[in-house]
């Protein structure tokens, strides 16, 4: 088996190297996104909708084409142009660039030219997922970005994020085995989903509440 080496892979037109192979075996380049990128730049955002403009808390780190995540804003949605706080959205497609922020919300923007960009599947990924043992002594299978599960009582349980959410607005998908699942039911004391830990409750069709022995929770936002 042959190797081939080098340093660098660079198309013929470009003015700088795409791929970089590093000496320690990995991989760099301007092709390939930064922690930082990876990461985004996270600021606020304030909008109506309809509207393709969208005012930011701060415009450092924001520029021209990059992808723009946040609630309400169509995925695919980029930035246009941005003078000062005011960012100009743009749409591929024929729809609105956003449904409308309520009041101002968390925005995040992701460069758009990296092998691999969060601003493609942002409003996609699962923050947070659980499979526990809801009997007996509670016990998580398998789980990520959740710390642990507090057992209120019978078919009463809040899931702990290891790391917090961006706001309280995320989406929460739950199931449970021969129990109905449900959140912020005053009847077992629910609340309101916070941005470290929502709290969830099964029962039976007879609205008995009952411990279950396989619970799942997702998390997406």
């Amino acid at each position: 088996m042959s190797t081939l080496s080098a340093t660098n892979l660079k198309n013929a037109s470009s003015a700088s190297n795409n791929i970089v192979l590093n000496s320690d075996g990995t991989v760099g380049g301007a092709a390939l996104a930064s922690a930082t990128e990876m990461f985004g730049t996270r600021t606020t955002g304030t909008n109506t909708a309809g509207s393709t403009t969208l005012t930011v808390g701060s415009a450092t780190g924001i520029s021209a084409g990059m992808f723009i995540v946040g609630e309400g804003i169509v995925p695919g949605t980029t930035v246009s142009t941005i003078v000062g706080t005011t960012v100009t959205m743009s749409q591929a497609s024929a729809a609105s660039p956003n449904l409308g922020l309520t009041g101002t919300e968390p925005v995040i923007f992701y460069a758009n030219n990296k092998l691999v960009s969060p601003g493609v599947i942002g409003s996609m990924l699962c923050r947070a997922w659980v499979n526990f043992k809801g009997t007996s002594t509670v016990a998580i299978r398998a789980s990520y970005n959740v710390s642990s599960i507090t057992d209120n009582g019978a078919g009463d349980y809040t899931v702990n994020f290891t790391t917090a959410m961006a706001d309280a607005n995320y989406g929460i998908d739950v199931s449970a085995s021969n129990s109905q699942s449900f959140i912020n039911d005053a009847d077992f004391g629910g609340a309101d989903p916070t941005t470290s830990a929502v709290r969830i409750g099964t029962r039976t069709s007879a609205a008995t509440f009952q411990d279950t022995p396989y619970v799942c929770v997702a998390i997406f936002r």
